[in-house]
């Protein structure tokens, strides 16, 4: 399954990825180069509206990990939400895990190309007001309170819209490699490559 969903549709638009390179005797490919310098986690807070109209703070979460495949991360994408700018009365979390394989280097500057799928999602709720849920769209889930649930069958749908399919995305790095930017999400990565980035990065975690 693609890594589609990045966060809550219903708060507002909003996935890890890890690479390890390749010791040979050569140099390696600029697609294990650029994995290579993904390693790592990084962070980014976002003010965003709740459904009953009052303001909700999401804190996402990628790490990209290494992989036995030089060109290959895994991603970890989590997405919490929080009531308080302190980020202390957390709502939810969701988890998205899987492969993304680093293709070519992109028309964007600094970007390459990478293709992602789906492991597994979760989504694991702190907060089981039925008005809430429902407000969210997720109350056909069947949620516990601090009880994770895979929600791949798409029953958080559209709020977490976990699709079957390869997600093409673009990754980049920031020249200092500090800032971590993806695809635009406002194009169906399912069906053709983002073609620009989001204006707002990911800060690395030191």
């Amino acid at each position: 399954m693609g890594m589609k969903s990045r966060g809550l549709y219903v708060f507002a638009t909003v996935a890890s990825v890890a690479i390890i390179g390749c010791s040979t005797d050569t140099d390696p490919t600029p697609e294990a180069a650029h994995a290579e310098r993904l390693i790592g986690t990084y962070e980014r807070v976002s003010p965003v509206p709740a459904p009953d109209g009052s303001t909700a703070y999401l804190l996402q979460t990628v790490e990209l990990e290494g992989s036995t495949s030089p060109n290959t991360v895994t991603q970890r994408l989590t997405t919490e939400a929080f009531f308080d700018e302190g980020l202390t009365q957390q709502v939810l979390a969701y988890e998205s895990v899987g492969p993304c394989e680093v293709m070519r280097p992109s028309s964007i500057p600094g970007g390459f190309e990478v293709d992602c799928t789906n492991d597994s999602s979760t989504l694991t709720v702190f907060e089981t007001d039925p008005g809430l849920l429902q407000g969210l769209g997720i109350d056909d889930c069947d949620l516990a309170a601090g009880v994770p649930k895979d929600v791949s069958n798409g029953c958080a749908a559209p709020t977490f819209q976990v699709s079957a399919c390869v997600d093409m995305d673009v990754f980049a790095l920031s020249e200092d490699g500090k800032e971590f930017l993806w695809g635009d999400q406002t194009q169906d990565r399912c069906v053709r490559r983002t073609t620009d980035l989001e204006p707002a990065g990911f800060d690395r975690v030191p």
